[in-house]
């Protein structure tokens, strides 16, 4: 059989029209599809020759028959519970130092957080700038007017 795209959505439905499993409504829905379909036409007469070609074939009968062999094998994994793997009372601790620094960094960027969202600083800049208006600006010595200008003796 060629290799093709599928491009139609039907293609699928094609082998299960071919292997007789579509009731009678959707088979004639794809049957009349894929008299006009150019993609589906074509693969549906290339999976009938491969059905005609096969059925001579028929069914092998096996050997041996695998049951016996297999199912020992599958018996116990069946059986066998599912179990938590033993762990002792420290892997549970290991995790304490890691966890304890995200909570370090978590808090460390709150409180920075905070700090830059307007805390005490911001507002503390407010009054400070306009202290440059105060009679005696920051960092100035004259307590008041008088003080600055000293009159002769």
């Amino acid at each position: 059989m060629k290799q093709q795209r599928p491009d139609c959505p039907r293609t699928e439905q094609l082998s299960a029209l071919i292997d007789d499993e579509l009731p009678a409504r959707p088979r004639q829905e794809i049957e009349d599809h894929a008299g006009t379909c150019p993609l589906c036409g074509p693969m549906l007469r290339e999976l009938t020759e491969l059905r005609l070609a096969l059925r001579p074939l028929g069914e092998a009968p096996a050997r041996i028959d695998l049951v016996p062999l297999i199912e020992p094998r599958l018996a116990p994994r069946a059986r066998r519970p599912h179990s938590k793997p033993d762990r002792s009372w420290w892997q549970g601790w290991q995790m304490l130092p890691s966890g304890l620094a995200a909570a370090g960094v978590l808090a460390g960027g709150v409180y920075l957080g905070a700090l830059l969202a307007g805390g005490a600083a911001v507002s503390t800049t407010r009054f400070t700038t306009m202290a440059v208006f105060d009679p005696v600006p920051p960092g100035g010595i004259c307590v008041g007017f008088q003080s600055c200008y000293p009159r002769g003796n």
